[in-house]
């Protein structure tokens, strides 16, 4: 039944220019040609080839799904073959894989162990690292109080050689003292 209304919706059509389909496909004479552009080829056509034509199209369009219908089957043999291939190899490997199953979650746990293990680890050196940056910063900040002190302390000493000076030698200038130059080469220079 499906086969008949795919026959009626596919060549058998209102539509259909069987006019131009004759002319192409089916030898007539010069004469027929004549009478077809004349409008009496409708009548021939409707009346000796329209039953012959739908048959044969018919015909052509079934051997055509027989043709399809057969490849597809024959693919589809093909593909069950290959499916078939294919399972009996995913089943073996599988097995492998179950095999392995005990290896690998051994392997897992080992690692989850490592990695706490590595995290605490981290977490120790973590609280160590803070403790020994706290130390530094310290450190540092005894270090820069020494260099203050240090630097007060030769200061100090600087102004009381200074003063002895001028309490030995009263009348001698010491205002171009200072405590951050030097001599070189016989003048009082700047550090540099």
């Amino acid at each position: 039944m499906e086969a008949d209304a795919a026959f009626e919706a596919s060549f058998w059509h209102r539509d259909f220019n069987y006019r131009h389909y004759m002319e192409n496909h089916i030898p007539f004479s010069a004469v027929d040609k004549d009478a077809a552009f004349h409008g009496k080829f409708d009548e021939l056509v409707l009346d000796a080839g329209t039953s012959a034509l739908r048959t044969l199209l018919y015909i052509q369009s079934m051997e055509k799904k027989h043709e399809a219908l057969e490849k597809e089957y024959q693919d589809s043999v093909k593909d069950v073959e290959k499916f078939k291939h294919k399972a009996s190899a995913f089943e073996e490997r599988v097995e492998g894989l179950l095999k392995d199953k005990a290896a690998l979650e051994k392997a897992v746990a080992d690692a989850e162990k490592e990695k706490t293990d590595w995290q605490v680890e981290k977490s120790n050196l973590e609280t160590q690292n803070a403790k020994l940056k706290d130390d530094l910063n310290k450190s540092q900040a005894e270090v820069e109080d020494g260099k203050m002190a240090l630097a007060g302390f030769f200061e100090d000493g600087f102004q009381r050689a200074k003063s002895q000076v001028a309490h030995f030698y009263p009348n001698l200038d010491l205002s171009g003292l200072d405590s951050l130059k030097f001599v070189q080469d016989g003048e009082l220079i700047e550090e540099p």
